[in-house]
């Protein structure tokens, strides 16, 4: 596989996972702060965000190299993850 395509794959893995976490963070913060609405705005603009990235590494992987089995099950699991804390922080 050439280098490149990998280092640009996990670039956009490393983007997922900032996006989740600080979308993640400023909506709980948000959130406990009373600012509901905000928070929901900040959620959708996360998402928005990983479906984005999420297209550009199917693209990427269709050119590449299969999906490995754990990749869907660990953003599968962040999201979960990242919905509970919003709901159960206020």
């Amino acid at each position: 596989m050439n280098s490149q395509t990998e280092r640009t794959r996990l670039a956009w893995r490393r983007t997922i996972l900032a996006l989740l976490v600080v979308g993640g963070i400023g909506a709980v913060h948000l959130a406990t702060a009373g600012l509901v609405e905000l928070a929901v705005l900040t959620g959708l603009v996360t998402v928005a965000g990983c479906v984005a990235a999420m297209r550009r590494l199917t693209v990427l992987r269709v050119a590449g190299t299969p999906l490995p089995a754990w990749e869907p099950a660990v953003l599968t699991v962040s999201s979960c993850l990242l919905a509970l804390s919003v709901i159960f922080a206020g």
